[in-house]
């Protein structure tokens, strides 16, 4: 952990140095090399030098990863590990990929792409964590761990100005106030920086950055045993919505069916819009904006006894979230979310008890519980007909009640056979309740946003019940290797469609589950200069929930409705390896690759042609053709960090990255419009640390070949459009440590 003098340097660093991890729940921190499970681990010092600023950065930084935002609405996590992810942003939709801070489950899709600030680690679990972790996490979990007040007196604070007009302001100051009893931390955070996207129709940028953060914790130690760390925090964000940068019409005909052509979108076949050719250049007559607000309040205490410790973690979480959105990318109406208002809020306490008292047997039990209720209001207005000269705009709003409850009863243990072989088990029974209570989207309610207004509310509730199970063999062939297998199982609960048009869509859709095998080998090895870490996985993906085309009866009446359904059936396998070379002093190498083999054995109910009729025996079996969206086959990360010292004169710490994605579709359907070439970014910094270590003065650019990417698209009737990709940036931080 970074002192307030500073980070040290690489020259002392002859070994690869150990990382301790916290998400494995046992009594004391464990060196992430003997955690049988593929975790990507990073401490502050390699965030910082990573010059990360939130968990979509992070995920660059592990194989099989990606944690990007969902497109449509800024901030929202549409996170992806190992092929499972969600890709909507649907709020009734649980994560599939699950986001803990300090030890609480973030249950909102909103305001989850979570800063940097004052992080002390973050843990990348890939594949199911049903045993310890349970809720939702199908894909893996993605851990954050702020810094604890200590009982000494310092800080730091970083400046920093970049392109784009960028000024931040961050820091944080330690304060003891009652001797090795009672200590306060504040940190701090102010971000402001202009888009990077001109937006011609108003003579603005979009995508403007405008956040605030602070973070308050107190830390008490009243006695040798006791350790209590209450962390409060206050987030306000006031930047830009998301922003769509509009295609033209190209869908392949052979996505259509024989003797069918493109069928423009209403932006080219009404209005005539051609967008423009440069990929940063937008025409919004909506600016759009996100006004959204969020406070935590966690208490962690731990209770170290002679055989164990004791822990409990609860929190509070409150979100309000909003925003409005200029979703076709185009100067005219044709799809816009105006004005749309959300809230939410959770609780959550989880108590455990991890054991110490034997060599032979250690184990973590524990029980949990997590509340959430929300309350959701969108607005929509679309084009509905007409002349681009006279057009008829239509306005209607959609409103949802939640109140959701999970139960859960967990733990995991190992048996040391020998000295060297020991078996684990473990396993986690979850029990879910939801209610909802919905008006579906009806021009009656769009100005009040009440259900006094609603002609028809909709009421339903349900409850799921699941076993996680896991059963695994761990082998210590040296004291520097360890090889494992496991086999565990991960559920994510049922759900309500909160876009429901009627009832007939409205669910709910039942639990998906995935089984997964992996293997894994990790090595410490040339007297820990090279850490070398190897895993691969099957999963058995069934039950999974997707958005289809379904016909339902409408008074005697078939109908087709895009409808939540566990439609799919699927199966993934890849691998990863890691490794971390100190290879001359100073000198420090990092790789990581993954492969993700993703495909489906069955997909029913989606047109699969778009030729407006659903046909089963056309459409499915194109259907289960379909690649898995979000999801590149193959990737990798390099990257150099070499330190010299100059003279007397401090330091020199140069760093370069480079991360390459495969192709990859960002859509169910596959739309070649939308289709993302592969692509690589490269980034690179240099810094300056003065011969006290207190002072830091780093250059550093971001996609320096200035790539061209998006994360998200949308292919449909209004419009086609893209979101995402930022180009090259650079900036300047000066740091400094007291």
């Amino acid at each position: 952990m970074m002192s307030a003098a500073g980070s040290g340097t690489a020259l002392a660093e002859s070994v690869v140095e150990e990382i301790v991890v916290v998400s494995q729940k046992r009594a004391s921190a464990v060196n992430v090399q003997n955690v049988a499970g593929a975790v990507t681990a990073l401490d502050e010092n390699a965030i910082k030098n990573a010059f990360a600023d939130n968990l979509s950065d992070i995920g660059r930084l592990a194989p099989n990863v990606q944690l990007n935002q969902a497109g449509t609405f800024s901030g929202f996590a549409n996170f992806f590990i190992r092929g499972i992810g969600i890709s909507n942003t649907i709020r009734t939709v649980d994560p599939a990929v699950g986001v803990f801070i300090d030890g609480i489950y973030i249950g909102y899709g909103p305001t989850s792409v979570l800063d940097t600030l004052d992080v002390a680690s973050v843990e990348i679990l890939r594949g199911p964590q049903g045993t310890l972790f349970g809720k939702n996490v199908t894909g893996g979990a993605v851990t954050v761990q702020t810094r604890r007040p200590e009982f000494e007196l310092g800080g730091n604070v970083a400046a920093t100005i970049g392109a784009f007009d960028r000024i931040d302001l961050q820091g944080a100051i330690n304060l003891p106030i009652v001797e090795d009893t009672l200590a306060a931390r504040i940190a701090f955070m102010a971000k402001n920086s202009d888009g990077f996207l001109d937006n011609l129709a108003l003579d603005t940028t979009k995508s403007d950055v405008d956040v605030t953060v602070v973070r308050p914790s107190l830390r008490w130690t009243p006695t040798a045993e006791l350790d209590v760390s209450l962390i409060v925090e206050l987030y306000r964000d006031k930047g830009d919505s998301s922003a769509s940068q509009n295609l033209d019409s190209r869908i392949e005909p052979r996505l259509l069916g024989a003797g069918r052509t493109p069928a423009p979108a209403v932006v080219q076949r009404v209005f005539g819009y051609t967008p423009p050719d440069d990929k940063y250049d937008i025409f919004h007559n909506l600016e759009g904006y996100v006004d959204a607000a969020a406070e935590n309040v966690i208490l962690d205490a731990n209770y170290e006894l002679e055989h164990g410790m004791v822990t409990l973690v609860t929190g509070y979480r409150e979100v309000r979230y909003d925003t409005s959105t200029d979703f076709d990318g185009s100067p005219f109406t044709v799809f816009h979310f105006p004005d749309n208002r959300e809230e939410q809020n959770q609780i959550s306490a989880e108590l455990r008890y991890a054991s110490t008292f034997s060599d032979v047997v250690e184990f973590t039990a524990g029980v949990f519980y997590f509340a959430q209720e929300m309350e959701i209001g969108e607005r929509r207005e679309f084009f509905a007909g007409g002349t681009a000269e006279n057009p008829t705009i239509a306005r209607s709003a959609g409103l949802a009640v939640t109140d959701d409850n999970s139960y859960a009863v967990f733990g995991e243990g190992s048996f040391a056979v020998t000295e060297r072989l020991s078996l684990v088990a473990g396993g986690r029974y979850t029990y879910e309740e939801k209610e909802i209570t919905l008006c579906p989207f009806t021009p009656v309610i769009f100005d009040s946003l009440s259900f006094s207004d609603c002609p028809a509310v909709l009421n339903d509730s349900e409850s799921w019940g699941s076993f996680a199970p896991k059963l695994g063999v761990n082998w210590q062939a040296t004291d520097d290797v360890l090889a494992y297998a496991f086999w565990t199982k991960g559920f994510r609960s049922g759900s309500f469609n909160a876009r429901a048009p009627l009832a007939e869509a409205l669910g709910p859709v039942d639990e998906e589950e995935v089984s997964t095998y992996e293997l894994g080998l990790k090595s410490q090895l040339f007297e820990n200069r090279l850490r070398f870490n190897l895993a691969g996985y099957f999963s058995d993906y069934e039950n999974i929930q997707r958005t289809i085309s379904d016909t339902v009866l409408i008074g005697g009446v078939p109908q087709v409705l895009q409808i939540p359904r566990n439609a799919a059936e699927a199966e993934i396998w890849g691998f990863e390896a890691e490794a971390t070379a100190v290879v001359a002093e100073g000198l420090r190498l990092d790789a990581s690759v993954g492969y993700t083999n993703a495909s489906y054995d069955e997909f029913g109910g989606i047109d699969a042609n778009r030729d407006g009729v659903f046909d089963p025996e056309t459409d499915n079996p194109l259907a289960a053709d379909l690649e898995f969206e979000r999801v590149p086959e193959l990737q990798y990360t390099v990257a150099a960090n070499y330190e010299t010292e100059i003279a007397n004169l401090g330091f020199l710490n140069f760093r370069a990255a480079y991360q390459w994605l495969d192709s990859q579709f960002v859509d169910t359907l596959n739309s070649p419009s939308l289709k993302l070439d592969s692509y690589g970014l490269l980034d690179a910094s240099i810094t300056y640390i003065d011969p006290s270590q207190r002072y830091e003065l780093s250059l550093f650019g971001r996609n320096l070949t200035d790539s061209e990417f998006h994360d998200f698209g949308f292919d449909g009737g209004p419009h086609r459009a893209v979101w995402g990709g930022r180009p090259r940036t650079w900036g300047v931080r000066m740091s400094v440590f007291f």
